[in-house]
């Protein structure tokens, strides 16, 4: 059984079709990276999955059943859709502990789920002077009181410096890798999910664009071999011959189409052509992307947690 299952979802706000016969699924042990530009329906989506909004038709399951079925949701699913719903005047311990009392679980989850997002030395500090990175930590550590399997996030990136960034990277292969959690992330940083995701779900306009594993969505279309050398050309009529078609790049490059790198390399040892260069171009995620929902504004983009250096009001 599929963690997550959006099963041809629909939801009209008015004259608005917000989501339209959107279907995907996410499985255990990989992380999701669900994507859109701004007002595709991905927020609308996960909102219809964790019961705050009611479906026109379709379904959104978590482990076979919708939220608001779930006897223990604490335990199945944790989500972060925003990080500003906190009291000002609590500390970070007590916002968790007050979770904790209402949800019963152990006072203690408080203190280790600090810990894990690296918040442990802010614990005693009101939320109202945290900074919007150390927010987002916050927010996931209120999603991981339970200790559930599902993990859904909303920009969990947004607010977090190079160093925070890096950690939350590494942290969510690990909750996918080693403790079997699915996770599904909606991002704009397409650069960050690029190196985080396994599988891309790309919704446009309310409609399901393309879904399937990262390697697959950017490994099409020929995109070239890149070769550099100083004596570039002598390779060209070579390569031609072979059926390929070559372009010149400028200052000793060359991009190769129809033929792979290693008949490139193979051309090069036959004609005496010492190499600087010799690389497959692969679309990225950025390119996909804009590709195939034809938006071009969108924009680019484990371990213990790093112990938090920044003041209030700083970035991570």
């Amino acid at each position: 059984m599929s963690a997550i299952e959006i099963r041809n979802l629909s939801k009209s706000f008015g004259a608005v079709r917000a989501v339209d016969d959107v279907s995907f699924t996410v499985e255990p042990g990989t992380i999701t990276g669900f994507l859109g530009p701004n007002g595709a329906g991905k927020t609308t989506t996960l909102r219809c999955l964790l019961g705050l909004v009611t479906p026109d038709s379709g379904q959104a399951l978590i482990n076979g059943h919708a939220y608001t079925g779930l006897a223990d949701p604490l335990s199945e699913v944790g989500a972060v859709l925003e990080a500003t719903n906190f009291h000002p005047g609590r500390t970070a311990r007590d916002h968790l502990k007050v979770l904790c009392t209402a949800a019963g679980l152990p006072a203690a989850r408080a203190g280790e789920t600090l810990e894990q997002v690296g918040l442990a030395d802010a614990a005693a500090k009101r939320v109202g002077g945290f900074s919007l990175g150390m927010r987002q930590r916050l927010a996931l550590a209120t999603a991981l009181l339970g200790t559930p399997k599902i993990l859904i996030l909303d920009e969990p990136s947004n607010g977090l410096d190079p160093a925070g960034i890096q950690w939350l990277r590494g942290f969510l292969r690990f909750l996918a890798d080693d403790q079997g959690c699915a996770v599904l992330v909606s991002s704009h940083v397409l650069a960050e999910v690029e190196q985080t995701v396994d599988h891309i779900v790309i919704i446009a306009r309310g409609h399901l664009i393309r879904q399937g594993a990262l390697s697959e969505l950017t490994a099409g279309g020929d995109n070239g071999v890149r070769v550099a050398a100083a004596q570039a050309e002598r390779l060209r009529p070579r390569l031609e011959a072979t059926g390929a078609t070559v372009e010149s790049a400028g200052d000793g490059v060359l991009v190769v189409r129809g033929a792979p790198p290693e008949a490139v390399g193979q051309a090069a040892l036959d004609e005496g052509v010492v190499l600087s260069e010799l690389v497959r171009q692969r679309s990225d995620l950025e390119q996909v992307f804009l590709e195939l929902t034809g938006d071009p504004a969108a924009p680019p983009g484990g371990a213990a947690a790093p112990a938090l250096t920044e003041t209030p009001g700083g970035t991570s």
